[in-house]
């Protein structure tokens, strides 16, 4: 007999409303405010480089099919780290217009830049290219849905 793996949570914080103008949800926020505060730099970077990641990671596992493109996320590390686009082009070589370019959607990331992305913002340099090829996916789908159901192994076998 196989064990259902799925356990009904008990009765608590996570359950339950939370009231935040009671005195403990103060007090946690008072606490967790305090340990914020206190990170490093360092820390906290590494903390919104990883909020990024998730978000990266999220899209790449979904199913859904609306686009993000390669630029949507590099404005968001853009964004979120308060880097100027232009430094970043030039950082990392590449024409301040051409950049602009892949962000806008307009030109691909390639594997060589791909590296140079994943070294700055500690992301697997596969995920640049992944997420071009889930848009590619997405939209080769909504274009030829009807034209490749014509294909089938029946028809082949029979022809």
């Amino acid at each position: 007999m196989a064990k259902n793996k799925y356990v009904e949570p008990q009765n608590g914080l996570l359950t339950n409303p939370i009231n935040v103008n009671s005195k403990e949800f103060k007090e946690f926020k008072r606490i967790l405010s305090e340990r914020v505060n206190s990170l490093t730099e360092k820390e906290k970077l590494e903390i919104e480089l990883f909020s990024l990641q998730v978000k990266v990671e999220n899209y790449l596992n979904s199913n859904e099919d609306e686009v993000q493109t390669v630029g949507d996320f590099l404005r968001l590390y853009i964004d979120r780290l308060g880097l100027k686009q232009n430094k970043l082009a030039k950082y990392i070589g590449l024409n301040p217009s051409n950049f602009n370019k892949i962000l806008s959607g307009n030109r691909k990331v390639n594997f060589e830049l791909s590296f140079m992305l994943s070294q700055i913002f500690n992301l697997d340099p596969k995920a640049w290219i992944l997420i071009q090829v889930k848009n590619e996916y997405i939209e080769l789908k909504k274009d030829k849905a009807k034209y490749f159901q014509k294909y089938n192994l029946e028809d082949l076998k029979s022809a």
